[in-house]
């Protein structure tokens, strides 16, 4: 042996490893032989079989989260053999493994597995035996927070409308509690007044119709179940449509000098009810003016009432005023605008300059009705009849009471001239010669 080794070590040591190689191999190839024939053998002497029904023991009803053990038994059936159970439930199915002992094999399913309620199908194989249970797991007592949930948020106080209010209480483990657990609900009115009621649970969830009262404002609702609470809800009562009201305006006589301001106030404007329109809410004031041309002014409610500023008109008369929202319509307010302007006899003055060849006429002082200027910035009217016939508007503006007009003498013909000047009331008339 040594000197056949030598022998290959001579020839070279790659030939040397691949002779231990060999040898392994066969080594290998040997026990494999051993392996086959004794599985063949197993093959042609099959162990005992086990086929027919499984008797399987489960509870009729579990709560949700408790632990339960479950049995497959089979008197004839070989200590060893394992039983497969499948737990068919809502989130899917569950596999557990467990030998027969005796005739009896066991499964203990822990709470971590028991948690959502609902009908299980549960189904145990041993070779070619079946078993098959229902186990039901009931939901447990609710817990916090137990939620009302209202819609719609808003409706109007009028006691004709509704809305409601539904929960869906849970247990521990987030299942919806059981069919026809009672719920109590209990609310709060804007007036004050309480009320209660309660609801059993049906298809998940207990629910009741709310009526409104006819008191403006919120409604609180809250909810419990047992010994579990929850945060509340709310609902807002709105006033309705609103009822008949007047206007009034201060001050109540102004003169009609363009200028002023009136304000225009609405009385508290409310529902049939009482309840004040909600803040913000849009009031239309409509000014039927003399020239017939109507002005709209909006304004908002504050407390249920809405004010708006009205200009005074340049020409005296009446306006009528009204309100309008949501289509309903205030009595009419009527104002009479007395003149406002320059009243009486107006003094005009022409002076011919024949130097630059100008022709200035100035009217005033102009006063108002107590003694005062009238506004700067007012206009007036002056009317030239030439010695044609031909009558030639002019206008100029008021400053410091006193209005002037300056014309070109070689715009005018060679005669006499009648001058009229009117604002407001007042009216002057003079009168000049151009040569």
């Amino acid at each position: 042996m040594q000197n056949a080794k030598c022998k290959m070590q001579n020839v070279g040591r790659r030939f040397c490893r691949g002779s231990v190689s060999a040898s392994l191999l066969t080594l290998l190839l040997t026990l494999l032989l051993i392996l086959m024939t004794g599985c063949a053998r197993t093959l042609t002497q099959p162990g005992p079989t086990l086929s027919g029904a499984l008797n399987l023991r489960a509870p009729a009803t579990i709560a949700a989260g408790q632990p339960v053990t479950l049995a497959a038994e089979r008197s004839d059936a070989p200590d060893g053999m394992i039983v497969a159970l499948v737990i068919e439930g809502s989130y899917g199915p569950l596999l557990y493994r467990a030998p027969f002992q005796a005739g009896r094999a066991e499964f203990r399913i822990p709470a971590a597995d028991t948690q959502v309620a609902g009908l299980v199908t549960l189904v145990a194989h041993a070779d070619a035996a079946e078993g098959r249970a229902d186990l039901m797991i009931s939901p447990g007592q609710p817990v916090d927070p137990v939620t009302p949930l209202v819609g719609p948020h808003s409706l109007i106080a009028d006691g004709a409308h509704w809305g409601s209010v539904i929960a869906i209480p849970f247990d521990a483990f987030g299942n919806p509690v059981a069919e026809g657990t009672t719920l109590q609900f209990r609310i709060r009115r804007p007036d004050g007044s309480p009320e209660t009621f309660s609801a059993p649970v049906t298809h998940l969830l207990a629910w009741r119709r709310i009526s409104s009262s006819t008191h403006a404002g919120r409604t609180t609702i809250s909810v419990t179940a047992g010994d579990a609470h929850g945060p509340d809800a709310n609902q807002i009562e709105t006033p309705g449509w609103p009822g008949p009201f007047s206007l009034s305006a201060s001050p109540s006589d102004m003169p009609a000098d363009g200028r002023q301001l009136v304000t225009l106030r609405t009385d508290p404007i409310t529902d049939v009810y009482g309840n004040q329109m909600l803040d913000g809410t849009l009031v239309t004031f409509v000014a039927e003016t003399p020239s017939g041309q109507p002005r709209l002014i909006p304004a908002y409610t504050i407390d249920g009432v809405a004010e708006a500023q009205l200009q005074a008109p340049s020409e005296p008369g009446a306006i009528t005023v009204r309100a309008t929202l949501y289509g309903v319509e205030s009595a009419a307010l009527l104002i009479v605008f007395a003149p406002g302007l320059a009243v009486g006899a107006i003094p005009v003055t022409v002076s011919i300059d024949q130097t630059s060849g100008t022709v200035s006429i100035v009217a005033g002082p102009l006063l108002a009705a107590l003694g005062q200027f009238v506004p700067n910035g007012t206009p007036i009217q002056i009317t030239l009849i030439g010695p044609d016939g031909v009558t030639h508007q002019r206008e100029a503006e008021t400053l410091g009471g006193l209005a002037r007009l300056t014309l070109r003498r070689s715009e005018l013909l060679s005669g006499d001239y009648q001058i009229r000047v009117d604002i407001g009331t007042g009216v002057g008339q003079a009168s000049f010669s151009v040569p």
